[in-house]
């Protein structure tokens, strides 16, 4: 089957052009300024939308296996497709944890089975995401696009560094959830003022800095790729622009929220 899209701004060749495109047995098969008429192609007048490669998202929870009753691999990648997205990676926090490469193995064959797009699955740093062993990087490595502990920090730094040291033996990107548990001190939300005005328990920034200045320099002494999840704090925003200008081979994310809420939105009356 054959589509015209007619109309749009397509971004391409890096920058956005007005032009058709014309899709064949659901690939580009050709972008012009205008097409001509080609029998049997079904034409789509889509003037005032822009047309984009699709969207990737390096941090994503499907939560399969383990946690269907929260997402599932099907309805993930269905709701990434809808959104535009073509590629999406898997975080590791799952039952059983892709510790090894049977565990690895439940996830790849439902991924086989259900996903819509693209999923490249995490391995874990360490077993269990218990951050006292290594995981068995080698095997999972051909299969995983990095390796995580999403949702737990890796406390130890003798352990961070032994992980460096491998991932980057494997050409291989360490993806670190940063967070330094003895600053936790059961805090929910942020250590500020609104946090102290109501009797909440806070959470530092420290306890996100901390770990993120230890790894960006044990990324620099092993040459390891090291990326950070879900930055929240100014501090560690400088920390790693300094680590970048120093050569350090880091980059990170962050989150609609952190951008646009901050602790002084909260309220006591559940609306938040």
């Amino acid at each position: 089957m054959k589509y015209v899209l007619s109309g749009a701004e397509v971004f391409y060749r890096g920058s956005l052009t007005a032009a058709d495109l014309l899709i064949s047995d659901g690939v580009i098969a050709d972008i012009a300024p205008s097409l001509p008429y080609i029998p049997g192609a079904e034409v789509f007048k889509i003037e005032g939308c822009t047309v984009f490669p699709g969207l990737s998202d390096v941090h994503v929870h499907l939560r399969e296996p383990g946690f269907s009753y929260k997402e599932t691999i099907a309805s993930g990648t269905a709701a990434a497709a809808r959104g535009g997205f073509t590629t999406v990676c898997a975080m590791p926090n799952l039952n059983p944890v892709p510790d090894c490469l049977a565990n690895l193995r439940q996830e790849l064959d439902i991924i086989e089975k259900d996903a819509r797009i693209t999923v490249l699955p995490y391995g874990s740093i360490t077993k269990g995401e218990n951050g006292r062993e290594l995981s068995d990087m080698d095997s999972l490595a051909p299969y995983v696009m990095a390796f995580s502990d999403d949702g737990k920090g890796v406390q130890s730094e003798g352990l961070m560094e032994a992980a460096m040291k491998k991932a980057k033996s494997l050409g291989k990107i360490i993806v670190a959830h940063c967070e330094e548990n003895s600053l936790l001190n059961g805090g929910y939300i942020h250590a500020g003022a609104y946090a102290r005005a109501h009797g909440h328990p806070g959470i530092v920034s420290e306890s996100e800095w901390r770990p993120i200045k230890r790894d960006v320099e044990l990324a620099k002494k092993t040459g390891c790729a090291y990326h950070v999840c879900h930055v929240s704090a100014k501090e560690s925003v400088e920390l790693i622009r300094q680590a970048k200008k120093s050569g350090v081979d880091v980059s990170s994310e962050t989150a609609p929220h952190y951008l646009l809420l901050c602790d002084e939105d909260l309220r006591e009356d559940g609306r938040f």
